[in-house]
């Protein structure tokens, strides 16, 4: 009897722009990958489709039980756009990353996994960014040993749901006689390429903060699952 190698294939919106070919030779050297910008004829030849920080909306998918979408929110709250950057901003003692099923109305799947960690004060959102692409690659791993091919399940959304607003580039503009502590996690929040910016003088100037020492991984992460 031989296991075979099972297959993954990863939706992005851009083959160059994905960057977290680490995190699969970390975790997931033992499966076939595939990475392409649009979906492969057949979708049943892959044990899972992952839509990775996909941006584009797909038709007649809504029925698929071998498809992934990963929001970073505690779905039904945090619907919507830039739930990172709005995670730090509320100052949010947690962070959630939701696994969950295709549907027709957006981020309304049912959840099949969740991630949580503690959000730490010297995380900035390129910290969060990096732990949420690798933690989404460790989930895709479970998911592919918990489920057979063409087989997600997991429950249905409840409680109350929020929706997060599309930000612009102008949304990132501070005042120059800010206090940091006044403005800290939204300093925090904001990353490339849309830094925080203020203007003095007629000259428009960017702003960052990065702590001293890059925060390790974090050691309090608790993945769930709700196939059950």
């Amino acid at each position: 009897w031989i296991n075979k190698m099972k297959k993954i294939f990863f939706l992005v919106n851009k083959k160059d722009e994905f960057s977290s070919k680490n995190y699969l030779e970390k975790h997931l050297k033992n499966f076939e990958i595939h990475i392409e910008d649009i979906l492969p004829e057949n979708l049943d030849n892959y044990d899972l489709i992952v839509l990775w920080s996909y941006r584009k909306i797909l038709k007649n998918i809504s029925h698929r039980k071998n498809i992934i979408i990963f929001h970073s929110s505690d779905l039904p709250q945090g619907k919507g756009w830039a739930p990172i950057f709005f995670s730090l901003y509320e100052n949010k003692k947690s962070f959630t990353i939701s696994g969950i099923l295709p549907a027709d109305k957006v981020d309304g799947g049912d959840i099949v996994c969740q991630a949580k960690f503690e959000i730490k004060d010297n995380y900035t959102a390129e910290h969060i960014r990096e732990f949420d692409h690798e933690i989404s690659i460790m989930m895709i791993k479970q998911i592919c040993e918990k489920f057979d091919k063409n087989t997600l399940h997991g429950k249905k959304q409840s409680g109350t749901e929020s929706f997060y607003p599309r930000r612009a580039p102008e949304d990132n503009e501070i005042k120059p006689n800010s206090v940091i502590s006044e403005i800290f996690n939204f300093l925090r929040a904001c990353e490339k390429p849309h830094l925080a910016y203020f203007f003095y003088n007629g000259t428009k100037y960017y702003i960052s903060i990065t702590p001293e020492t890059k925060p390790d991984f974090p050691s309090d992460l608790e993945i769930s699952f709700f196939n059950t």
